[in-house]
């Protein structure tokens, strides 16, 4: 565990008797990227503690010896970590969108997208889907609005799966039953599902 510009002794211990209670569960569990619930630490707001296996990170690139045998933790939210990250996804989770080393950091939820927007020209590249911002995720949906033939699938941290398509309103689908909404409730419901615990 570190931190940068941010060192809290009581959250790190806190997070440290956490993990060390639970430390078969943390070096077991063949997960690259995982989150323990339970955890809390008064005056914070962070719900779970999130365990990076070694080959998904790059905490010591200089040795790999050692970068190879630590496995690193974190305070986390759970709306962050779906637990099925391949190790590709859970390094650019882990090293990119997270900011683990920022012990005051706001949450960085789960939103992972495939989309096309063939008006703005806007879209992922070929079939795999990309971590994105919820910030940049309800501003392409927004650009979606009036363009029938544009898409966009949606999973977040629980491994929701949605589609999301304009028909003269918007049309939210998860495979099961498709639900009609205006724009002002599209953008409440992309919220609810991105960051819900």
């Amino acid at each position: 565990m570190s931190s940068k510009d941010s060192y809290d002794a009581e959250l790190c211990r806190a997070v440290l008797a956490f993990v060390r209670e639970r430390e078969a569960e943390v070096v077991d569990r063949p997960e690259p990227l995982i989150a323990l619930p339970g955890f809390s630490c008064l005056g914070r707001d962070f719900d779970v503690v999130g365990r990076i296996r070694p080959q998904a990170h790059r905490l010591f690139p200089r040795d790999p010896d050692l970068n190879s045998v630590v496995f690193g933790i974190f305070p986390a939210y759970s709306s962050e970590i779906s637990g099925t990250e391949s190790v590709d996804r859970a390094s650019e989770r882990f090293g990119r969108m997270l900011k683990v080393c920022d012990l005051n950091r706001m949450p960085s939820p789960y939103v992972l997208v495939r989309f096309s927007n063939p008006k703005s020209g806007a879209g992922t590249i070929g079939e795999l889907p990309v971590f994105v911002s919820p910030d940049y995720f309800v501003h392409e949906l927004r650009d979606l609005e009036g363009v029938e033939a544009a898409r966009l699938e949606l999973w977040n941290h629980r491994n929701e799966k949605w589609r999301v398509r304009w028909d003269g309103d918007w049309r939210v689908s998860d495979g099961g039953q498709e639900i009609r909404m205006t724009g002002d409730e599209i953008v409440l419901w992309a919220a609810t599902v991105i960051s819900e615990r």
